[in-house]
């Protein structure tokens, strides 16, 4: 699947309402770790057709971010049936990430 951003606007539908597991990436732009994990996600998003992958820039989306106490970027969170799965905090590797997506679809 793709890379999507999305807003509050569009939480809703594509993380709430979503029938695949998703992945949020919660980032901000001044952010040297979000950074370096933009393009590994993007990497994933193009293999991984089970999950989507999904960012919020939290300077944008200020209610969204606090909504989820959010305090640091950048925070993963994982969504199974629409419901908090879990959450992962700080730079991931790519094998770390492939390790969570699959537990994320079991």
């Amino acid at each position: 699947m793709e890379l999507k951003h999305i807003n509050q606007n569009d939480f809703e539908k594509e993380v709430e309402k979503s029938t695949s597991p998703v992945i949020v990436d919660f980032y901000a732009t001044w952010c040297g770790p979000c950074k370096m994990l933009s393009p590994i996600l993007e990497e994933i998003a193009e293999t991984e057709k089970d999950v989507k992958i999904l960012k919020v820039d939290i300077d944008d989306n200020m209610e969204l971010a606090q909504k989820f106490g959010i305090m640091s970027v950048p925070t993963l969170m994982l969504f199974k049936d629409g419901e908090e799965y879990g959450r992962e905090i700080g730079l991931k590797s790519k094998q770390d990430l492939e390790e969570i997506i699959d537990e994320l679809k079991a």
